[in-house]
C-alpha cells in the first residue's frame, strides 16, 4: 500500500440519519450498537477496511454485502490515518485477500479513541461516498 491508497470502510445503515454519518464508523471499541461492524476487544483495537489496491469501493461493497448490511462506503487514505497519529495501517489478509486494519492499539484511553474516530469520520465525510447503496 502506498500513502494514497484507499481503505474503504463499510458504514453500517443503523449509522447514517439524514445523510450523515456517525462517528461511530470509525470507533474501535465494542460498546457501538452494532458489534458486528466494529472491533470487538479481542480484535484488539483493530478497525476493518478493504484495500483499496485490491478492492474499488462498489466491490468492497459487493463482496462485504453478501453477508452483512452497508449502507454504503467511506474511504480514508493511508497518509490520512498517518497524519491523526497513534494510528497504524495494516493489510493482515485476514479472513481475505485485501483485509487490512486501522490499529488504534497505541491509543491510550477511550476518550482519544472517540477523537481520532471523529477526525476520520471528518477526512471519510469531506470525501463524500465513495460507493452509496
Amino acid at each position: 500500500m502506498t500513502e494514497k491508497t484507499l481503505l474503504h470502510r463499510q458504514i453500517h445503515p443503523s449509522w447514517v440519519q439524514n445523510d450523515t454519518v456517525s462517528s461511530q464508523a470509525f470507533l474501535a471499541e465494542n460498546n457501538i450498537a452494532s458489534l458486528a461492524f466494529t472491533p470487538s476487544e479481542k480484535d484488539h483495537k483493530k478497525l476493518s477496511v478493504y484495500n483499496g489496491e485490491k478492492f474499488s469501493a462498489e466491490q468492497s461493497f459487493t463482496h462485504y454485502t453478501a453477508t452483512l448490511q452497508s449502507a454504503g462506503v467511506l474511504s480514508v487514505t493511508v497518509s490520512e490515518v498517518d497524519s491523526i497519529g497513534d494510528l497504524k495501517v495494516q493489510e493482515d489478509n485476514n479472513p481475505f485477500d485485501g483485509h487490512s486494519i486501522i490499529d488504534y492499539s497505541m491509543v491510550e484511553n477511550t476518550n482519544q479513541i472517540k477523537k481520532k474516530a471523529k477526525r476520520l469520520k471528518g477526512l471519510a465525510t469531506q470525501r463524500g461516498w465513495t460507493h452509496k447503496e
